[in-house]
């Protein structure tokens, strides 16, 4: 039996807000929120089968469009370890979402895998 793929979040940190040399104040963006995950499987059949469901997802988001406000996982980057997810922090409860989309696919991937074995 294989173990489950699944992601331990680590941490969200927010980026520092620059500040610029300008006598006048600025519109400020909304501030942006990392969000750090640890990988929970990292054998080699766990790690193909997250990356064709990250592959999957990536075309639907090239096909569809994102939804609104949904962050891209284009600029999520991705180790054999973990997942680092810059974002705007309005949008981290969605980010968080979507990685559990993730999850369950390459999930069903792998369970897909193994039964061809």
């Amino acid at each position: 039996m294989s173990r489950r793929i699944g992601f331990s979040e680590v941490e969200e940190t927010e980026e520092p807000v620059g500040f610029s040399a300008g006598a006048t104040a600025t519109h400020l963006e909304e501030p942006i929120v990392t969000l750090r995950c640890r990988l929970l499987a990292t054998d080699g059949p766990s790690l193909e089968a997250l990356r064709y469901a990250r592959r999957a997802m990536l075309r639907e988001e090239w096909t569809l469009g994102p939804e609104t406000d949904e962050p891209s996982l284009e600029e999520a980057v991705f180790s054999a370890f973990e997942v680092t997810w810059p974002m705007r922090s309005s949008q981290s409860g969605r980010g968080r979402a979507k990685l559990a989309e993730l999850v369950e696919r390459a999930n069903r991937a792998r369970r897909e895998l193994d039964a061809r074995r």
